[in-house]
Order: C-alpha cells, then sequence, then structure tokens
C-alpha cells in the first residue's frame, strides 16, 4: 500500500464562497448607486430643459386642437372649442404650469393641418387623434398615448363582410393619415390574409373613402373607431370585430424632448390616479 506523508489538506470551508458573496454584493449596490446618479442626472437635466422651454418661458401658450371628432374635438354654440382632448391638455397644463400666470389660446384644427401648425409655429401643442408613425406625425416629438382607442373596419350598409379576416378578393383601405401602414401589414400578416400590402389602397380624406365605398372601387376601409363612428351615422357598417388598438399622443415641435418627457410623466399620473377615466367618462368615449 502506498504511503502517503506531508499534511493533510484542510477542509474547505466555503470562505472562498462567502468572499465572492460580499464581492458580489459591494458591486451590485455599486452599480445600483450609478443607476441611481444616472437617473438623478438625468432628472436634472429634463428639468432644466423643461424649465427653459416654451412652455414656462412664454407668457402665451397655443394649442391646437381637431374640432371634427365628436367626443374629442367640437365647437360649442358659442365657437369655443370642447371635448375630450380640450379638457386632458388642460389637465396636464395645469399640473405642469400651476398657477404661473399664462394666457391660453386655442385654435381648431382639421385633421390635416396639425403638423403644418407645429411646423411654422402656427402652435406649441396639437392634439387630435394623432398616432405615431403616419404621414401626419413623422419627424415630430410625440408624447406616449393618452389614449387608446380600436381600429376597425367600415363596409356599406349592403355588405354582406362580417369579418375582415374573412375576407377573400376585393380591396381594402386605409386612413393612412390616421393609422399607421406598417401596423396594418402586420395584422395582414399575422391573419394570413391572401393580401398583398402594396395593393392596399391609402386614403387621406373622408370624401375619397365614400365615393369609393359607394362606388364599389373598395370593399372595407380600415380606421380608428372614433372615426369609424361618424361614417356610421352617415348610414354605412362597422364590422363588430375590432382589428388592433391604437394610441393618440401629443405633437410637440422638434427640440421639445423635454416637454415630452414631463408630460409623459403626467400622463403615467392620469392612467393611474383615474383622471383619464373619469375625462373618457364624462365625454362618453
Amino acid at each position: 500500500m502506498r504511503k502517503y506523508t506531508g499534511t493533510r489538506p484542510k477542509k474547505r470551508t466555503g470562505s472562498s464562497f462567502k468572499i465572492n458573496k460580499k464581492l458580489l454584493i459591494t458591486i451590485c449596490i455599486a452599480v445600483a448607486a450609478v443607476l441611481v446618479c444616472i437617473a438623478v442626472i438625468g432628472g436634472i437635466a429634463v428639468q432644466k430643459g423643461f424649465e427653459a422651454s416654451t412652455l414656462r418661458t412664454s407668457d402665451t401658450i397655443r394649442v391646437g386642437i381637431r374640432t371634427d371628432v365628436e367626443g374629442f374635438g367640437s365647437l360649442d354654440e358659442n365657437g369655443n372649442i370642447v371635448g375630450f382632448d380640450r379638457d386632458y391638455i388642460d389637465a396636464i397644463l395645469k399640473e405642469l404650469i400651476g398657477d404661473q400666470q399664462k394666457v391660453y389660446e386655442y385654435y381648431a384644427l382639421s385633421s390635416q393641418d396639425a403638423a403644418g401648425a407645429i411646423k411654422y409655429d402656427n402652435v406649441d401643442i396639437a392634439l387630435g387623434l394623432l398616432t405615431s408613425d403616419t404621414d401626419k406625425t413623422k419627424g415630430f416629438p410625440l408624447t406616449v398615448p393618452y389614449y387608446t382607442d380600436s381600429v376597425v373596419a367600415v363596409t356599406t350598409a349592403d355588405s354582406r363582410l362580417e369579418k375582415l379576416s374573412n375576407m377573400e378578393g376585393g380591396k381594402i383601405g386605409i386612413l393612412s393619415n390616421a393609422i399607421a401602414s406598417a401596423d396594418f401589414a402586420e395584422y395582414i400578416e399575422q391573419k394570413k390574409m391572401d393580401y398583398n400590402t402594396k395593393d392596399i389602397l391609402r386614403y387621406a380624406d373622408y370624401e375619397s373613402i365614400r365615393m369609393d365605398l359607394d362606388a364599389g372601387r373598395v370593399n372595407a376601409v380600415v380606421m380608428p373607431q372614433a372615426i369609424a363612428k361618424q361614417f356610421v351615422k352617415e348610414g354605412y357598417r362597422m364590422l363588430a370585430e375590432p382589428l388592433y388598438s391604437v394610441g393618440y399622443s401629443i405633437l410637440l415641435p422638434i427640440g421639445q424632448d423635454a416637454v415630452v418627457a414631463e408630460m409623459n410623466r403626467v400622463i403615467e399620473t392620469f392612467d393611474k390616479d383615474g383622471t383619464t377615466q373619469t375625462l373618457v367618462n364624462k365625454w362618453g368615449l
């Protein structure tokens, strides 16, 4: 039998593991501290940017609101802008500006000129069913959505179509300045519909939609539900099946990222404290 000499190895006590565990905790604390510092510095930068923004420094705040969508924006008998969007932006401005003395001017916008009004410095803020990645909003800062709507399809009253996903042949259109083409293309792909998205008809105005639906040049047109309700009042039919959701955001001028960040914070607060839902209920949305 072979004989071993020398000292016997000591039993492992796990001390190296303990050291590594302590080191890991130290590293985690250090990383957390760095992240907190970054967050604080970022918060300070956003706050400084907000304090230097037009929203804080200008004596007059000009707000453009779309006035052709029932519930969201319209003109009352005295010509004043009323609706969910008016109440919502008023609540945001009150939260951000407080009691600071300002003059608020409200301008009625059409479905087409929100981006132009911002671009040419006619208004400081624009609202009105504005969604990301559409023809109207590309290149401009947008807040997170403050309202989520369904995307639906509209057809004629005598159409036998029940579900857009069951449609075979025919033509489909989209209101391209209200919903993103890429989102609808994704819907087509998910439903495995036999359509080339390049052949989808794109509409920028309601009159063209009416004319093509009535003439049978298109079988159904996809749009946000808020707009579809107006077509229903005119005798068209909205398919019962919602396709997906779209969010409406607030549009701001280029360079107003700090204002966007502050508005995002308030929008999140309003979602949590019930402010948004209260206004939704008020306007029957």
